[in-house]
């Protein structure tokens, strides 16, 4: 998997109509669920290693997903996803239809409940590792 910054989550699905920067979203959803920028990088730095996800970071996972618009009654929103990835895709090659079978796949995702279904759509889209996730 990728090194991701700290600001992978929020990275992945900037919303281009977002009024708030992404940085701000993810401060925003730290101080909502209890989780500082230390826990924070500590845990992307594991490369998200599913041991390390407390309930307080997969919270936040679905915090930042929802607030940027993508993630409504625990599901992403494929049409506003997949209209992000063509915009902002780092590999102009990279076929459109891969992107789309890849959206629905990690959509498919389902956790425990409601915060660990988000953690598990978003660790999907880092295992995919599409040329527009590398950040």
């Amino acid at each position: 998997m990728r090194t991701i910054s700290l600001y992978f989550i929020a990275a992945l699905l900037v919303a281009a109509q977002a009024q708030m920067t992404a940085k701000e979203y993810v401060e925003i959803c730290n101080k909502e669920h209890g989780v500082t920028n230390t826990e924070l990088k500590q845990f992307i730095d594991s490369k998200m290693d599913p041991a390390k996800a407390t309930n307080p970071i997969k919270c936040h996972m679905k915090c930042v997903i929802e607030k940027l618009g993508f993630y409504k009654n625990n599901m992403l929103d494929e049409a506003l996803a997949a209209k992000f990835f063509k915009e902002h895709n780092k590999d102009q090659q990279a076929n459109v239809e891969t992107i789309k079978q890849t959206i629905q796949k990690c959509n498919q995702m389902k956790g425990a409940d409601p915060c660990d279904t988000a953690y598990q759509i978003v660790t999907c889209f880092v295992k995919s590792e599409l040329p527009m996730f590398a950040v």
